[in-house]
């Protein structure tokens, strides 16, 4: 007996950082706008015969085995995935395959998609009962116990959501609005993206303590920027619900200046260098995903101009990416197989 699960990857379009608790409720709310990818992270638990943990990372390409789970211990790489097992405390032994399709420091949000997708799989093998939120819940508390530093939650709703969506947090919670889902209208917007790798990769973990420090010594520019960050997210929202795209694109410019405005290390020269190429071939704006200093970048453009952009990026040694909008989350299947 096994279970498959799968969650789609993100690309931020605003308000990032300000879903980090409780950042948010410093400043009396705020708005998270995202969009689920097909860029997709896979969790598969297979039941073993014996008591054993078995745990294979196909692309960090990493192997690691326990005689039990009370032996089990987070360690390297794979800390989260062995984090996760041993909350969920299978009964039985089990082998955990997993993979990520983004490349390593994507900024696409790959890793918490995969923490969703390894702790849907283990509550479904385990029988265990749990809810969409409870699960981000418990995702996050071992997240932040894994990298020692505040995590914020929207990868997490993205990955299990699916869609576009506006997620806005305050006292009372998190709640989500689907702000784009007519098909014509995805595609329009499909038409007007393009992602990409840069080549290098980023880690958030770091620049999001040093916000949040900043934040609460009540530094100025850092506070300004959350603010500025707090208002293009709540433009951002209305200018897709208007389907007003170049207003979008706008608000995407700005949400880029306010990214870079809000720590060091952002931006790079060869993020810059990307980014004036792209811009030299017809580019309206662009902007990297997640915290940045590096990863993957979003550029928009009109539809007519994409291909001759892309072109540029893929000359200047980006990787380009396929941008399609998941619309569904989490998905769980189950499978007749059992590990020798």
């Amino acid at each position: 007996m096994g279970v498959i699960a799968r969650t789609p990857n993100r690309v931020d379009f605003a308000g990032g950082t300000l879903d980090i608790y409780p950042l948010y409720l410093f400043e009396d709310g705020s708005v998270t706008v995202n969009v689920a990818i097909q860029v997709y992270s896979t969790a598969e638990v297979e039941k073993r015969n014996d008591s054993e943990i078995h745990f294979h990372s196909h692309d960090l390409k990493k192997e690691l085995s326990f005689r039990s789970i009370e032996e089990c211990r987070p360690q390297n790489e794979l800390d989260l995935l062995i984090r996760a097992v041993r909350h969920y405390r299978p009964s039985k032994g089990m082998k955990l395959s997993t993979k990520n399709e983004a490349p390593q420091g994507s900024g696409l949000g790959a890793s918490s998609a995969l923490l969703m997708a390894v702790s849907a799989a283990m509550a479904e093998f385990n029988g265990n009962k749990l809810s969409i939120q409870q699960i981000i819940d418990i995702g996050a508390n071992l997240e932040a116990q894994t990298i020692r530093i505040p995590t914020g939650k929207q990868d997490y709703l993205a990955a299990m959501h699916g869609g576009l969506n506006a997620f806005v947090f305050d006292e009372s919670g998190i709640k989500r609005e689907p702000i784009l889902y007519q098909d014509q209208e995805i595609e329009s917007l499909e038409s007007r993206i393009i992602l990409s790798y840069t080549g290098i990769p980023h880690f958030s973990g770091e620049n999001n303590w040093t916000i949040m420090r900043r934040y609460i010594d009540g530094e100025s520019s850092t506070v300004n920027a959350l603010r500025r960050i707090k208002s293009t997210a709540l433009k951002m929202r209305e200018a897709v619900l208007a389907r007003n795209w170049d207003e979008i694109g706008d608000a995407l410019k700005e949400e880029w200046e306010n990214r870079k405005a809000l720590a060091e290390g952002v931006t790079t020269p060869v993020v810059e260098h990307l980014m004036a190429k792209a811009k030299e071939g017809g580019a309206k704006t662009s902007k990297l995903c997640g915290a940045g200093g590096g990863g993957c970048m979003m550029t928009w453009v009109e539809p007519d101009k994409k291909k001759k952009v892309a072109d540029v990026l893929k000359q200047e040694g980006a990787e380009i990416l396929p941008f399609k909008v998941s619309k569904s989350g989490l998905e769980v299947k189950q499978k007749t197989h059992v590990v020798p």
